[in-house]
């Protein structure tokens, strides 16, 4: 997977805690980048971004996702079945990392839009749907 530069520059360790049905984590949890950029100076100084269309992003970023993203998605998971705070802390920011790096590079999302409560809300889908799509495969795999 080719992460640009400016993407990776980006990333941040930050996070909040939260949990869900898929390995412990919320939406808010898969981005604290876009907590991070919540008070930023380069956000704030751009006007009230287009609304982002939730499901239009999730369905670009599903389209984009290649194995080396649901790598990614899997040690997530791995790490938060096998109560390893430190691998989880560690999945989770290179997650983070992934849905910026799709958002921005793949589905032409504009910076600001990573601070708003709708990217949040799309990533959170976008976890879900990638997660299910994995627990797929594997209990496939059972048979």
């Amino acid at each position: 997977m080719q992460r640009s530069a400016s993407a990776a520059a980006w990333a941040s360790p930050c996070a909040s805690n939260g949990s869900d049905r898929f390995g412990g984590m919320n939406s808010a949890r898969w981005v604290p980048f876009s907590l991070f950029l919540a008070g930023s100076p380069i956000v704030s100084a751009h006007a009230n971004p287009a609304p982002l269309n939730e499901a239009r992003l999730v369905q670009c970023m599903l389209e984009h996702t290649t194995l080396d993203e649901e790598v990614v998605f899997k040690d997530v998971m791995v790490a938060a079945l096998n109560d390893d705070s430190r691998a989880l802390e560690t999945s989770l920011e290179q997650l983070s990392t992934v849905m910026m790096v799709l958002a921005l590079e793949k589905c032409e999302v504009g910076l600001p839009a990573l601070s708003t409560p709708q990217f949040q809300a799309a990533a959170g889908q976008y976890g879900q749907q990638i997660g299910e799509k994995l627990m797929k495969k594997a209990f496939e795999k059972l048979n």
